[in-house]
């Protein structure tokens, strides 16, 4: 290239990142664009340079003057469009040239004259290109295109003149079908091309759609690149392209007539760059008919490219470049010297959309959760995705041009079918299995590709479409993923033994997943046939009208409705199991669980929804028998329930030992906020052992983080929580009473309203139980195996081994006082799966994380014994805590302790030691709109008044007894260790290094519904950097970069969390304008992590420890006076809040008089939410569209209207209802379920 040294490339998608390929590969500079929405795009990444547009995702592209401006200002040389968007605008080319920047593309004239169908009829016929019969120029009205359809004979096709991409015609066969059609083709043209004219054509039936690939100088000289076939088109876009056409190759003298006839019109009018002479051919006669040109590249030119060996986008960079240093374009004999001959091989292309195929193939936006194309001989794929980025509503839905070039079309047919059957896209819908039929189908494979090829093409999917969702209903397999951790949930059933027994019928592998209905169920079509078993909680069910039976493996034809509707009895979650499971959904660490609370897994990462597709095998046992549980057999679904349960790490120590005894003889209630994170219990307050929680922080609940065993009752202050298989992995909050593996099938059934009673057992008994589990299930998976005969099988909840209530263990099973060298250990019982390891006396000492650290390592090391290695699940290290997560079933904790006390003797003194770590250098702003927004809405929302508002950065700073600036002068000078990482999504705790520099600070109370991605927030002794958008109570004290990526597919990212433990943080401080610059480059995956690897020194640590003391303890002694006087404030705050809102209570009983009322009905809160807006006032008249509150969760408004069942009862003579009482605020705080207002049918 002589002068085109930065090229802008006008486009998103696949063709931004193939155009960007070739200019890199000519030492071209390349300038990207992307709108808010394209952020993560791979043409973002590609680019030299990438530059956000500014306006909305829909409009960003079209921007002529933004477009325009982002090239001067980035010093363009030349501007290519690609294809759609501003690619065929005269006026944008025009400007461009005009602003002394080369278009690389047609001249505005060329554009002009082929934009317009009509006058490029002109040209055509002009240029001896035989054109379709038709009118001469436009029709004016209805009667004239009667005439003119009359005349020409039919059918015929109506076509706005400004159209292109199918868009804007109508074929018709009547003279009627004219009339009713003109105006409809008119009023389309001009809404979608901003001109009305239309024309009229005939319609060939039995025809082709081939086109000719030229290449013009702009100087009068011009080439062709032969044919390409493009006749499967839907409604009129094209699906499958081929070069060269199989009915030119049958037809060889076509060839030569098609290319001369476009060769001929291309240099009639000086066309310079690439473009596309599209052509009608009759398959009775061979004729061919001129239909437009596109004064643009082609989505398929890379077919073209296979077979002649050519780059098309760098001839047009070429072409640029000749116009840049004044030669007006390519040398006229070069490029009549590079007319080829013919073309070599045989190529085709399959267009991949994000489409749902049932609904006729309407675009499916979402996530593309895994994305992995199978390499063949031959195989080129143009795309812009990859596994993690998200298809946009707001542009075309194609994910990817796939391409094959073979010897022969034969060869190339059995390629591309293995690329599209061999290739996996999980996430919303695609249509690579529709395209894989094509090649199936006998026609294609013969040639007989006409434009009417998919009328006649029948294809359905084996699937089943989602019409409703239910309540909440999740994909789930099983373990789940418990060896991950890092923030990434457990996961899997809540219940593991109903989701095992639906598997078991229809004929899956236990662990297969399945769907996890919760209260009430979803109404599925079965577009294929497929084997289904529901079981669990009893629930309403009916398939086509008729009951459904539950525990019994069905077989369902294709078309047929499954209809599952409310719990009927005790319980609250049923398993569907599907035989095959849902092949099209992907693993995310090796399980297809969904962890909706972090948008982990499963389908998009949530829960299902309507018009979800899920696809089903096609490969049914041909032997069917159905099965059926006897019902003696089956689970019993109390709404009693009995739970066993261990002692938990902190039975002892912590609580008054009576209250320990207490919560096995309480019967607790199950709260209205039980959900697959937490379950809370309702019952008597806590007695505690202790007056707070020390440096943990003020409260005696509160702790040292440390990892949280699975199935715990967990006290976050005074209120029990038990936390099942979706609870964060690690808190600073008290653990007791542990549930037993066994009965962890118990927690997922157990509802709001329910009873919960605890039954104390020890290791023993806890394993005797989980065994006796494990038999009942291999009893009844071999009954299934035996053709359904279950003789002889205990009952689950049968009559137990009697339990050794005597032997219930203690919470610490082994601890060894500390010395000079060595701090004090204590290994505390978690349950039957868990041991956390204890260090030091609840005091923040990083000796203590060295330690966490160095026996970490050592159990992972090559030398463990196998047994341990291969019955470890996870661990989980925190500052001063290890907790250990194994298979107790298959590991004797009696092994594993002595394993670990043999490691712990060999650690000996650390004091000294040298960790390698990274030190980070993270920029940080104390200035966020977003976090501002954020105060404003819990202000207005949550709770309107605190010490720590509206500025939690000023708070902090006086509950430390500091300044403002003394606070922000801590994190820019500070080093900050990361104690642990995980939680929720890599969340990661880091504690300052020097302990001058070491602060407190309570959490909000209540937790604000969102925080934004990014936020440093302070809570306890430590900050943490929130990973992603959402909930939190630490204090907002400023912003930097988040540290998650869920697909590790940015820059710098191995893994999902960036961050290790052991890492160091620092900060240096930027604008708030700056950091969204730095964000803006995260999110396009472009960020530069400035890190090193160093060792952190123990010895120098320790020193600084030791030379400090008496000035740490001065600064404790100002900081426990601060802490006291802000603690009063919050205190005194806190209780007038309450009273506030006390007064405006609403009487419970009132209400349900009320609602007992003819002609009362209640609306109720679809989501734990906060009350953002109350649209009506008492007394108001409401419809059926009526917006009556608006409520907020995580950020987004949802708007509650009037409910369908209210307006049912309606009077005959009124279509409203009235607003007979408002039961929330403003601000106010709601649960699902719990009722906004009261609305009565008005009387007569």
């Amino acid at each position: 290239m002589e002068k085109l040294k930065t090229l802008l490339i006008a486009n998103r998608g696949e063709i931004a990142v193939r155009i960007c390929k070739t200019a890199k590969k000519l030492n071209i500079k390349t300038i990207a664009i992307y709108s808010e929405a394209d952020a993560a795009s791979q043409h973002v990444r590609d680019a030299d340079e990438a530059v956000l547009l500014p306006g909305s995702n829909a409009t960003a592209y079209t921007d002529e003057e933004a477009v325009l401006q982002i090239a001067k200002e980035k010093g363009a040389d030349a501007i290519i469009p690609g294809y759609g968007f501003l690619s065929e605008n005269a006026h944008f080319a025009r400007l461009v040239s005009d602003a002394g920047i080369v278009w690389v593309g047609p001249s505005p004239e060329a554009i002009e004259a082929f934009g317009v169908k009509h006058t490029a009829r002109d040209l055509a016929e002009k240029a001896n290109v035989p054109i379709v019969p038709g009118t001469k120029g436009l029709v004016e009205d209805e009667e004239a295109a009667a005439k003119e359809a009359e005349r020409i004979g039919f059918p015929v096709m109506l076509k706005a003149t400004g159209g292109g991409g199918g868009m804007g015609l109508i074929t018709c066969s009547r003279v009627e079908e004219v009339r009713d059609g003109f105006r409809m083709v008119q009023s389309r043209g001009k809404t979608l091309f901003k001109n009305p004219g239309v024309f009229i054509e005939a319609f060939y039936p039995a025809s082709h759609h081939i086109e000719v690939q030229v290449f013009g100088n702009g100087q009068g000289q011009a080439i062709h690149f032969g044919e390409r076939e493009c006749s499967i088109q839907r409604r009129h876009q094209k699906v499958i392209e081929e070069c060269p056409s199989p009915f030119v190759e049958r037809h060889p003298e076509l060839r030569k007539k098609l290319g001369d006839a476009a060769v001929r019109l291309a240099e009639s009018i000086q066309y310079g760059s690439a473009g596309t002479i599209e052509y009608l051919v009759d398959d009775q006669s061979g004729d061919f008919f001129f239909l437009e040109m596109n004064t643009r590249l082609q989505v398929e030119h890379g077919i073209t490219e296979l077979c002649y060996n050519v780059d098309l986008v760098e001839l047009m960079l070429k072409q640029a470049d000749a116009q840049l240093v004044g030669r007006h374009g390519l040398d006229g004999k070069m490029l009549k010297s590079m007319q080829p001959e013919g073309p070599i091989g045989a190529a085709i292309e399959a267009r991949v959309y994000a489409e749902n195929p049932l609904r006729d193939y309407a675009p499916s936006p979402g996530l593309l959760q895994k994305v992995e194309w199978k390499d063949v001989p031959g195989g080129r794929i143009d795309t812009w995705v990859f596994t993690g980025v998200r298809i946009t509503p707001n542009y075309d839905p194609l994910i990817a041009k796939a391409m094959v070039h073979s010897r022969s079309r034969d060869e190339a047919i059995a390629a591309i079918k293995q690329l599209l059957t061999q290739s996996s896209i999980c996430g919303p819908p695609t249509n690579l299995e529709f395209l894989a039929n094509i090649m199936d189908d006998s026609r294609f494979k013969q040639g007989n590709t006409m434009t009417s090829f998919l009328k006649d093409f029948h294809y359905t999917p084996h699937a089943i479409d989602v019409i409703s969702a239910g309540a909440y209903t999740l994909i789930q397999d099983l373990p789940g993923r418990p060896t991950v951790g890092k923030g990434v949930p457990h996961s899997g059933p809540m219940d593991p033994i109903a989701f095992q027994i639906a598997n078991m019928l229809v004929g899956n592998t236990r662990s297969k997943e399945a769907l996890e209905l919760t209260l009430s169920g979803p109404e599925l079509r079965f577009v294929g046939p497929a084997i289904v078993a529901l079981c669990g909680a009893p629930m309403e069910a009916s398939l086509d009208g008729n009951e459904f039976p539950m525990w019994t493996s069905v077989k369902i034809g294709a078309g047929q409705r499954l209809k599952i509707g409310k719990t009927t009895g005790g319980g609250c979650r049923s398993y569907l199991a599907i035989y095959g499971g849902f092949p099209s959904v992907a693993e995310y660490f090796g399980s297809k669980s969904t962890s909706p609370l972090v948008a982990i897994g499963g389908y998009q990462g949530r829960a299902l929804a309507p018009s979800d597709l899920l696809q089903i095998t096609d490969k049914l046992p041909e032997d069917f028998k159905s099965m059926s549980l006897p019902e003696h057999l089956r689970p019993v679904y109390k709404s009693s329930w009995e739970i066993t349960a261990m002692v938990g790490p902190h039975d002892e120590g912590y609580f008054d030992p009576e209250f320990i005894e207490e919560i096995y003889k309480t019967e607790w209630k199950v709260s209205h906020n039980a959900s697959r994170s937490g379950i809370r219990l309702v019952g008597p307050v806590p007695r505690w052992a202790r007056k707070d929680g020390g440096e943990g922080g003020a409260h005696p609940s509160n702790l040292i983080e440390y990892g949280y065993p699975l199935g715990t009752l967990n006290w976050t202050g005074d209120d029990p929580c038990i936390f099942p298989v979706d609870c964060p992995n690690f808190g600073g909050f008290t653990s007791s009473t542990t549930t037993v593996k066994a009965d962890w099938w118990k927690l997922g059934q157990i509802k709001a309203g329910n009873t919960v009673r605890y039954v104390r057992v020890g290791l023993d008994d806890a394993l005797k139980k989980r065994r006796w589990n494990d038999r009942f299930l291999d009893s009844v998976e071999q009954g299934i195996k035996n053709g359904g005969v279950f003789d002889g099988i205990d009952k689950l909840q049968g009559a137990h081994p009697n339990f050794h209530v005597d032997d219930i263990g203690k919470a610490i099973l082994w601890e060894k006082a500390g010395d000079a060298k060595t701090p004090q250990v204590r290994y505390r019982q978690g349950g039957d799966d868990h041991i956390l390891i204890e260090y030091g006396n609840e005091n923040f000492d990083l000796n203590h994380r060295c330690r966490v650290t160095a026996l970490e390592n050592g159990i992972r090391s090559d030398s463990t014994p196998d047994i341990i290695k291969s019955n470890l699940f996870n661990t989980v290290g925190c500052c001063t805590t290890l907790l250990i997560h194994y298979n107790g079933a298959l590991l004797p904790r009696a092994t594993l302790i002595e394993y670990l006390q043999t490691l712990e003797s060999q650690l000996g003194d650390l004091t000294r030691t040298k960790v390698p770590t990274r030190i980070f250098k993270l920029p940080i702003s104390f200035e966020s709109k977003l976090q501002d927004e954020a105060t404003q809405r819990y202000m207005t929302n949550q709770r309107p008044h605190a010490p720590y508002l509206p500025d939690n950065l000023s708070f902090v700073a006086q509950n430390n007894a500091l300044s403002p600036e003394q606070l922000k002068q801590i994190y820019l000078t500070g080093q900050f260790m990361a104690v642990v990482v995980g939680f929720f999504c890599g969340n990661t705790v880091a504690l300052p290094v020097d302990p001058r520099q070491r602060i407190s600070s309570p959490k909000m109370n209540p937790s604000r519904v969102f925080t934004p991605e990014g936020t440093v927030g302070w809570a306890g002794s430590c900050f943490s950097i929130y990973p992603v958008d959402s909930p939190g109570g630490y204090m907002m004290t400023g912003r930097t970069v988040p540290c998650w990526d869920y697909y590790a597919g940015k820059r710098g990212f191995e893994k999902p969390w960036i961050f290790r433990d052991f890492d160091i943080l620092t900060f240096y401080q930027v604008s708030e304008a700056e950091l969204d610059g730095l964000l803006a480059q995260f999110r396009k995956g472009t960020y530069e992590w400035a890190f090193e690897d160093v060792e952190f020194d123990m010895g120098e640590h320790n020193q600084l420890l030791e030379s400090t003391s008496d000035e740490v303890r001065g600064i404790r002694e100002r900081q426990s006076v601060a802490q006291e006087h802000m603690t009063r404030a919050e205190n005194e705050s806190l209780e007038r809040w309450r009273r506030e809102k006390e007064g405006s209570k609403v009487d419970e009983g009132a209400v349900e008089m009320l609602l007992q009322e003819e002609g009362v009905v209640g609306v109720e809160a679809p989501v734990d939410a906060n009350v953002w807006k109350v649209e009506v006032g008492e007394g108001d008249e409401v419809g059926g569209s009526t917006v009556l509150v608006i409520l907020e969760a995580m950020k987004l408004e949802i708007a509650v209207k009037t409910p369908d069942n209210a307006m049912s009862m309606a009077t005959t003579t009124s279509d409203k209802l009235v607003v007979e009482k408002l039961l929330i605020k403003p601000g106010d705080t709601v649960t699902a379920g719990s009722h906004l207002a009261l609305l009565r049918r008005p009387k007569a």
